[in-house]
């Protein structure tokens, strides 16, 4: 079930419509039905933010095609105010025009429930992630802006670790910064250099539990958390504090949890390196939340389980605040250099900026990739189906019953086919396909592809895939997948040789076919946009994502060749 908000405008005097609005109620229970225009439209409006700050909650809306065409200009007036996604449904067929806003047209005599959640629910959480880009880029816009205006440092560590709890999902987080242990100023610390400084704790907030702590100070020492990363200058997720190895060199200290009933799990400690990395302080953040609103009952065993790990976004995302943090307090410490700081930070910001477009970007291509593959496969082999059974229908009238028994034999045929291709999308779709690891899904995926093309795939494994992260085996894993679906498109191989080895904390992948291959230079110059050949630009793209690369070598006649290398 989808939690969006649902609402359906219909003629509910149309029999035609019955079946399907009583389909969409089925799927989605809390559908808000109207047959008024008026009252619809009035619901809708109130959807829209009082703000300009305000961000419009999601909704999906669904308009009867005849109801929708007459009252198109004033429905487009609102439901530009809205993150909406807006399906068109009619028992007739019809043809779209002026509707460049409408996500999908449905014809109602013939169309696929569970097909439509799918493409519906990928769409969402399309829009979620873009949303919450969003979020994320105007935060970082708020901490900047500050950043230039305030000059009350206390206020400004508020400020960011107010903005770490929320775009982490923590319950918790604490600021420690580096002060000197004669003059109890603030300095901080180059290369594990900690003679005569100490660590101050200046702040903390607790979203679960309404707790005033003292400031106090903490020496510099490798067996507390925030101090080993103080001096060695490294980022620290952990995912259980209460399951630490014994041959670590740092512990977690329980004496907050003992004497407050607090339970701590999962930690992020991020130092904060100015543009000299020196290290003024660390942001430490705890307990990441499933859903980020909720208040944690640590007296309920249960609720515990909604504390979950820190993952790479949160240590992305947390060592650019950190940044941003360091350069504040550089600022009132050596107020002189403020326009050096500023420029780090600009550069901090401009590169966060480019990340979030590339995201995007990447997410419209897969997006449009699974589009594609859904028009060039299922859809229209949907509609062949139709064909092939009004044949047999047709037959079956005129007494041709051996002919008719012919196409049976052949419409099952292309319904298997086509059931093959579906598994393969829906198993594609699915985000667990990665949790036995890259090895196990890329030997799923190559089986699956055997099937469906009939092109022999080889596979040579060296190496342990147990540490690589869930990001990094999800953008290999697209990659290969669209290298498979360019060999199977424009190579004309028979066989295709992938080799997969981990070397010096570095992941190689390299797909060779033995297919016609092609003139790389000569299509450079026909298309010099994508960099060297059919679908490498996004392969390079999506590499550039996580600072990988990618080399593509081809001849006419003798095959292709895809290198790989992305850093653990």
């Amino acid at each position: 079930m989808l939690q969006e908000s649902v609402f359906l405008l219909a003629n509910l005097d149309n029999p035609e419509c019955e079946t399907f609005i009583s389909l969409i109620k089925t799927s989605f229970p809390h559908t808000h039905v109207f047959s008024d225009r008026d009252d619809f439209l009035g619901i809708i409006e109130r959807l829209a933010p009082k703000g300009s700050k305000d961000t419009p909650p999601l909704s999906v809306v669904f308009v009867e095609y005849s109801i929708f065409v007459e009252f198109l200009p004033r429905l487009n007036k609102i439901l530009g105010k809205l993150d909406c996604i807006l399906v068109v449904f009619s028992s007739e067929r019809a043809v779209l025009e002026e509707a460049e806003n409408v996500f999908e047209y449905i014809y109602t005599k013939h169309f696929s429930m569970p097909f439509f959640l799918s493409k519906l629910k990928n769409e969402i959480s399309n829009r979620q992630k873009i949303n919450y880009l969003k979020y994320e880029i105007k935060e970082f816009y708020g901490i900047g802006k500050s950043l230039s205006s305030e000059k009350d440092a206390v206020k400004l560590l508020d400020m960011i670790i107010t903005s770490s709890i929320n775009l982490t999902s923590s319950d918790a987080g604490t600021i420690y910064l580096v002060i000197d242990k004669n003059s109890y100023s603030w300095t901080s610390v180059k290369d594990g250099d900690c003679e005569d400084k100490i660590l101050k704790f200046v702040i903390a907030k607790n979203m679960s539990v309404d707790i005033n702590l003292e400031a106090f100070t903490s020496p510099i020492t490798k067996e507390s958390i925030f101090g080993y990363s103080v001096i060695t200058g490294q980022t620290i997720k952990i995912d259980d504090v209460y399951k630490l190895p014994p041959n670590l060199d740092y512990r977690h200290n329980d004496s907050f949890d003992v004497h407050t009933g607090y339970i701590t799990k999962s930690i992020l400690t991020i130092p904060m390196k100015n543009h000299e990395n020196r290290i003024l302080g660390v942001i430490q953040l705890i307990n990441k939340k499933k859903f980020k609103d909720e208040i944690i009952d640590y007296s309920n065993p249960d609720a515990l389980s909604n504390i979950i790990s820190y993952d790479y976004t949160d240590e992305l995302l947390m060592n650019s605040l950190a940044g941003q943090a360091a350069v504040a307090l550089q600022n009132n410490l050596l107020y002189r250099d403020m326009k050096k700081l500023l420029d780090s930070y600009k550069i901090q910001n401009s590169e966060l900026e480019i990340l979030s477009k590339k995201i995007l970007k990447a997410h419209e291509e897969e997006r449009k990739r699974i589009a594609r593959e859904i028009h060039d496969g299922p859809a229209q082999a949907m509609a062949n189906l139709s064909l092939k059974v009004d044949l047999v229908k047709k037959l079956m009238q005129n007494s041709e019953y051996e002919k008719s028994t012919q196409e049976l034999d052949n419409l099952n045929t292309a319904i298997k086919s086509t059931s093959k291709e579906i598994r393969t999308l829906l198993y594609d779709l699915k985000p667990s396909f990665l949790d036995a690891g890259l090895i196990a899904a890329l030997q799923n995926r190559f089986g699956i592809f055997e099937e469906n093309t009939g092109i022999k795939v080889t596979f040579n494994v060296s190496g342990d895939d147990s540490q690589i992260e869930y990001y990094l085996a999800s953008t290999l894993y697209r990659m290969v997948q669209e290298s498979l679906s360019n060999i199977h498109k424009h190579a004309d191989a028979k066989n295709v040789t992938v080799d997969f080895s981990i070397n010096d904390n570095i992941i190689y992948v390299t797909l060779t076919d033995d297919g016609v291959g092609f003139d790389t230079m000569q299509q450079l110059k026909k298309s010099p946009g994508i960099r060297g050949g059919f679908g490498l630009g996004g392969l390079r793209e999506r590499a550039e994502l996580v600072k990988g690369k990618v080399d593509i070598k081809s001849c006419p006649g003798k095959g292709t060749c895809i290198s790989i290398c992305i850093p653990l």
